[in-house]
């Protein structure tokens, strides 16, 4: 299965009656890898984007927003899944992260476990600059109104730095239900060994988003630049 195949995956292998387990990391943290581990472990799993049948791809955080604006359970029309990554939604007109919701999604769902997933963190900028040939952070920096991208990063690692300590704070009293996660040092294993029940395979998970230390044909780079930059986005 290619990457870009790795949006909404389901498998009838197994029951949904597991709890669901949601990445509540940034993006740029093995949030693709996440997904794929859980599908092809037999799950149904969806990461960032969902296909529909009029408006082409409707993203998950746009649907928690828009599900939190009308007072219904986060998930609402997503809630036959299992493992949920990826909840940003940023496009030409605002920027979302789900993730900060991860008190309404104990509260809409208060058996599911959060999986705080997680880098080096100047890595993580490093990547975010980088994604998208420079389109993301172009983007970003323009619907937040900063005058650089110095003032954008400083931007991420303040949000980096509280979103991380405020879902410690809040797990303290409930251990059993975060699971925190160094996709850096922490090995696979330590993941499975968390989840017993879900019948997770260390095969099925590998780093398939990493873009790093890759060495592309100039006229090739050039390309994925500019459809980068000039591909049409959602407008909402």
């Amino acid at each position: 299965m290619a990457p870009a195949d790795i949006h909404a995956l389901a498998s009838p292998a197994l029951p949904a009656a597991l709890p669901k387990v949601v990445a509540v990391g940034f993006n740029k943290c093995a949030t693709r890898s996440l997904a794929r581990l859980f599908a092809r472990s037999g799950h149904r799993a969806v990461h960032q984007k969902l296909p529909h049948r009029w408006r082409g791809r409707r993203k998950l955080g746009g649907i928690m927003r828009a599900n939190h604006e009308m007072g219904k359970p986060l998930f609402s029309s997503v809630e036959g899944y299992t493992f949920y990554g990826d909840l940003i939604d940023s496009n030409r007109r605002q920027t979302f992260d789900g993730n900060g919701l991860f008190r309404e999604i104990l509260r809409d769902y208060p058996d599911a476990i959060l999986l705080l997933n997680w880098r080096d963190r100047e890595d993580w900028l490093r990547s975010r600059l980088h994604h998208g040939h420079g389109e993301f952070a172009a983007r970003e920096r323009r619907v937040r109104g900063l005058p650089s991208l110095d003032a954008l990063v400083a931007a991420w690692r303040q949000e980096w730095d509280l979103h991380l300590a405020a879902v410690r704070a809040f797990m303290a009293d409930r251990p059993d239900q975060l699971i925190d996660f160094n996709i850096d040092r922490d090995g696979v294993d330590v993941l499975i060994a968390r989840l017993p029940a879900y019948g997770l395979q260390a095969e099925h998970f590998g780093d398939i988003g990493r873009s790093r230390g890759q060495r592309l044909p100039p006229w090739l780079q050039a390309g994925k630049a500019w459809i980068a930059q000039h591909r049409p986005r959602a407008q909402r």
